[in-house]
């Protein structure tokens, strides 16, 4: 998590400590060569969404943004989130964001094999979707699971 919006990298090798500016993130992830996507860019719902604005700041520097994200409460934000990597040529990534078990594949990217990041790259944009809304109440267990973490 930036100071603006949530961040999804693969092949990461170091953690990076959340709160970091996105571009300082995104100089961290480049470092190791991870692949870097934009989450649920457009949620206005929940924490991690982004602003149009910022977003211009880093598209140059990620390799792609979340076009579709099963556990938006609203298919306007993934509407949103696909008309913005249409217009700016970005490569869509989807997922199911689960938080149980039954949420798994919920979105899924099938992809032709490929073999670390540079790899990925290579192959996404070739990538096949297969997607579906969450159900609204899957936000209760999140909720409940968060009260739990607190402490008292």
């Amino acid at each position: 998590m930036t100071t603006r919006g949530e961040i999804l990298a693969a092949f990461v090798t170091e953690e990076i400590p959340a709160g970091l500016t996105p571009l300082e993130t995104i100089r961290r992830l480049k470092e190791q060569g991870a692949f870097i996507s934009v989450s649920h860019p457009f949620d206005e719902w929940r924490k991690g969404g982004w602003k149009e604005a910022d977003l211009l700041e880093i598209i140059p520097f990620v390799d792609a943004i979340e076009v579709f994200n099963s556990r938006c409460m609203d298919p306007r934000f993934n509407q949103r989130a696909k008309a913005f990597a249409e217009k700016h040529n970005l490569i869509g990534t989807v997922g199911s964001d689960a938080h149980a078990n039954f949420e798994l594949g919920r979105a899924i990217m099938v992809l032709d094999p490929f073999k670390g990041p540079d790899g990925m790259r290579k192959v996404i944009r070739g990538a096949k979707f297969k997607t579906r809304l969450s159900p609204w109440w899957v936000h209760l267990f999140s909720r409940y699971a968060s009260m739990r973490k607190k402490p008292g």
